[in-house]
């Protein structure tokens, strides 16, 4: 059963369903209905209340758009696969065009980027000095014409979807570049 009539609504629906909202509230409760001002502002808050609720479940005030988003994050894989970095070693001391070898266990390198998604089957994103430079679909790279001095490169095997796996697996490693 869904609680909610939209997940995201157009400006005019969004006007409309505070429009109609508004005008059931000040039919309920009447906020013309006792004479002193402080009645009256009272009435009135509490209509405008009830129409910014309705306004917002009609038009997914964060209920079944969120709730969806949530229940798709716990469904995100977790995998057994480990990761590292075996070239460049630690403080290794690299030529410009640095050899990224990588070795996976537990898990394939894929070439597909769509369809289920298995704990086992991904990719590899790389990031030097913290920025994306490769998606590779092998475990072996040459990274051309590095800057020299110290960098620091990243592998995280990612699902096929290129979105992480639940537990991240990851390794880093620091080298500089002569």
């Amino acid at each position: 059963m869904t609680l909610f009539a939209h997940v995201r609504c157009t400006a005019p629906e969004t006007i409309t369903t505070f429009g109609v909202g508004a005008a059931a509230a000040a039919l309920v409760i009447r906020p013309w209905r006792k004479t002193t001002p402080s009645r009256i502002r009272q009435r009135s808050l509490l209509a405008l209340v009830l129409a910014i609720a309705v306004t917002a479940s009609g038009c997914g005030g964060g209920g079944s758009s969120s709730s969806t988003t949530t229940t798709a994050a716990k469904r995100r894989p977790t995998t057994t696969a480990t990761i590292q970095i075996v070239a460049p070693t630690p403080n290794q001391v690299s030529p410009p065009d640095v050899v990224l070898k990588i070795e996976l266990t537990g898990g394939r390198v894929v070439q597909r980027t769509t369809g289920a998604l298995t704990p086992d089957e991904g990719h590899v994103h790389v990031t030097l000095d913290g920025k994306l430079i490769s998606m590779a679909y092998e475990t072996e790279q040459v990274l051309p014409a590095v800057a020299p001095g110290q960098h620091a490169i990243e592998a995280e095997f990612v699902a096929v979807d290129h979105a992480p796996f639940t537990n991240r697996p990851k390794a880093a490693v620091l080298f500089e570049v002569k």
